[in-house]
């Protein structure tokens, strides 16, 4: 299921109901969501949204995400960009690691002779398209991480083009993009141009930039290559077959990362080590009562448990019922 980060749908909320208290009515398990740490599904987002500007009779809420940029939107990849010489280079740096952000869109940098367009595919959305509230708020958040980043030449896109049909009112729209605007395109874009990618940042730090995009990369890598939980699992599920059972301090020597680092990230993604290394306790314990015949005595001892009860008290836990009545169960 496609989703976006907490932070950002954070900052949406806030952006579209302020400190005001969410409509209950078809909003089950909203609550739950601002409260956690984890990726938020992205039709979720579109039904809050499209609730919410139902309710409100406000058609232009999602450019309110303008006012409330802020760069933990970007996360880790706000350092890659902050740091960057030139505004183009950053731009670029948000498409390389937008999967950081959202695996619910696509976003490209195109650089031709017209200038540097930005543009955005969502590939969440249901029939095709994104409720105009939510194409709304991802470009007031591009406008906003631009600002950000040339806070004093502030420039504006020489062109936004937009997916949904030309509403009645566009003032606020062309109060915040400029006149420039295109309905019904294929996709949404926004047109700087060559000179503004050549804006040079305040922010840009060469020593520390290589550094930046190392991390961001390696967060990258992560989420691509496999979850830090998936990682996690990989390692237990090893050790163990080595009659192991290893602790938070022997995974993280075994991920190359401090026990600090692993412990951060397994928070980060609201998974309990504990809860890992029971999960696959009771995967090896399943194998080596179905496929061999090892004693329970060696299988208590391979898998870490202090003794025989111990063991035979987590099968009853994992099975509902004794190690020996579960290796004799068809």
């Amino acid at each position: 299921m496609h989703s976006i980060t907490s932070a950002c749908f954070r900052i949406l909320i806030k952006a579209f109901v302020g400190q005001g208290a969410l409509p209950d009515e078809g909003l089950s398990g909203f609550a739950q969501l601002l409260a956690g740490d984890a990726p938020t599904p992205v039709l979720q987002v579109y039904r809050l949204l499209e609730q919410l500007v139902a309710t409100s009779g406000d058609a232009d809420m999602g450019l309110r995400a303008y006012e409330h940029f802020h760069p933990c939107v970007l996360g880790v990849k706000s350092y890659a960009m902050m740091s960057s010489p030139t505004l183009g280079q950053a731009l670029q740096h948000m498409v390389d690691y937008h999967p950081l952000t959202s695996d619910g869109s696509h976003l490209f940098l195109e650089q031709d002779a017209d200038g540097l367009r930005l543009v955005g595919l969502e590939i969440g959305a249901v029939g095709g398209q994104a409720p105009r509230a939510f194409i709304d708020a991802g470009a007031a958040l591009a406008l906003g991480a631009v600002h950000w980043l040339a806070p004093f030449e502030r420039p504006l896109p020489l062109r936004l083009e937009l997916t949904y049909a030309q509403p009645e009112d566009t003032r606020q729209l062309r109060r915040l993009f400029g006149d420039n605007l295109r309905f019904g395109a294929p996709r949404n874009s926004m047109t700087f141009s060559r000179a503004d990618g050549e804006i040079p940042l305040p922010t840009a730090a060469e020593a520390l930039h290589p550094l930046h995009l190392e991390y961001a990369k390696t967060w990258l890598d992560e989420q691509v290559d496999g979850s830090l939980e998936a990682r996690v699992r990989r390692v237990l599920s090893a050790q163990l077959s080595l009659g192991i059972s290893p602790g938070l301090s022997e995974v993280a020597d075994q991920l190359g990362m401090s026990k600090r680092s692993l412990q951060h990230g397994l928070t980060r993604d609201a998974v309990n080590f504990t809860r890992l290394l029971d999960g696959a306790r009771r995967s090896q314990a399943a194998s080596l009562l179905r496929n061999s015949t090892r004693s329970l005595k060696y299988i208590s001892a391979q898998l870490g448990f202090r003794d025989q009860s111990s063991f035979h008290k987590a099968c009853m836990r994992w099975f509902g019922m004794a190690p020996l009545h579960y290796r004799s169960e068809p």
